[in-house]
């Protein structure tokens, strides 16, 4: 039967398990690794993989990858940083501020400058 699994961190798993998504927490790139060369023989469907732990596998499994029918595996983003999330929105507010001509704050926040 084919079906989706996720093979992601401890801390994203709870997420796709809300939305009915098998998963696969792991820890590590190598973890990570071990856990797809198990999944490749068993499973049929599709496997979405941690975008920093796809990027981390061995050439080895990638060259495996690129030639295998199914199950299909494919690199889920990762989302967000802190860090890249405050750049994000030091960006949105950048440009209401450029459209709308004053600053917008949402909520408590509060801002300087």
């Amino acid at each position: 039967m084919s079906r989706l699994i996720v093979l992601t961190t401890r801390e994203l798993a709870a997420g796709y398990r809300l939305a009915g998504v098998a998963t696969v927490e792991v820890a590590s790139p190598a973890e990570a690794e071990a856990q797809l060369e198990t999944l490749l023989d068993s499973e049929d469907g599709v496997i979405a993989v941690h975008a920093p732990y796809f990027r981390a596998l061995g050439r080895a499994l990638r060259g495996r990858l690129d030639v295998l029918r199914t199950p299909l595996v494919v690199p889920l983003p990762a989302g967000l940083t802190d860090a890249q999330a405050e750049d994000r929105r030091e960006r949105l507010l950048r440009m209401l501020r450029q459209a709308v001509g004053y600053e917008i704050t949402f909520g408590d926040e509060t801002r300087t400058g």
